[in-house]
C-alpha cells in the first residue's frame, strides 16, 4: 500500500482472506452512510455497470430518496 490505513474496527483472524476483509469494511461504512440520516436507500455493494462494452464494479451504490440522485463509493 502507498499509505498506511488503520482497520482497528475490523476484527483480523490470521486465516482472513481479502474478501473477508472487503465485508467488513462494507458492513462498517454501509452502517456508517445508513446513519447519516433519512433518504438514503441502499442499492447493493459490487454493484455491475457495462459502460462502453467494459465492465466496472461499484463498492458500494445508494440512491438518497429525497435528493433524487445516487452515491456511488
Amino acid at each position: 500500500m502507498k499509505a498506511p490505513y488503520i482497520f482497528d474496527f475490523i476484527p483480523f483472524k490470521e486465516d482472513m482472506v481479502e474478501r473477508d476483509n472487503e465485508q467488513a469494511l462494507v458492513r462498517d461504512v454501509t452502517k456508517l452512510l445508513l446513519e447519516l440520516g433519512t433518504g438514503f436507500a441502499f442499492l447493493g455493494n459490487q454493484y455491475h455497470l457495462n459502460v462502453g462494452g467494459d465492465d466496472f464494479y461499484i463498492d458500494l451504490l445508494f440512491y438518497n430518496l429525497n435528493l433524487r440522485c445516487y452515491m456511488a463509493i
